[in-house]
């Protein structure tokens, strides 16, 4: 019974490993976008932030030099976008600073040529 148990283990991590060679890769996203709590390049992702924080937008272009326009959404419903795209050369991380204090949800979303690429929803507390 024992060898039935050991051969019915090799046969399932041999399917197991077959089907996920059949999986192609994963496509490298063209742009890496999120909110940290904090400005500097080390600042890790978040969704809540305190109110007396920094609190910045990260942009990064993966694949080729581009103008980005970001836009944040406040939890009192006003809506501003940076005014000018910003140039985002390829490789290069930049931050946003948000400098609200107003508590509750915001949203921001990245643009690339008029075309939205990435919304992140985060809170203030």
């Amino acid at each position: 019974m024992l060898s039935i148990l050991a051969l019915g283990a090799v046969v399932a991590a041999l399917v197991g490993a077959g089907s996920s060679a059949a999986v192609p890769p994963a496509k490298t996203p063209a742009y890496r976008h999120y909110v940290a709590c904090g400005l500097s390049e080390d600042a890790k992702p978040a969704h809540v932030c305190p109110v007396k924080g920094k609190k910045g937008a990260f942009f990064k272009s993966v694949k080729a030099n581009v103008k980005y326009t970001l836009c944040v959404k406040f939890p009192n419903n006003e809506h501003l976008c940076t005014e000018t795209p910003q140039v985002g050369k390829k490789g290069k991380l930049y931050v946003n600073k948000i400098s609200s204090t107003l508590v509750g949800r915001y949203e921001v979303t990245w643009f690339v040529k008029g075309e939205k690429v990435g919304t992140t929803a985060f809170r203030v507390k």
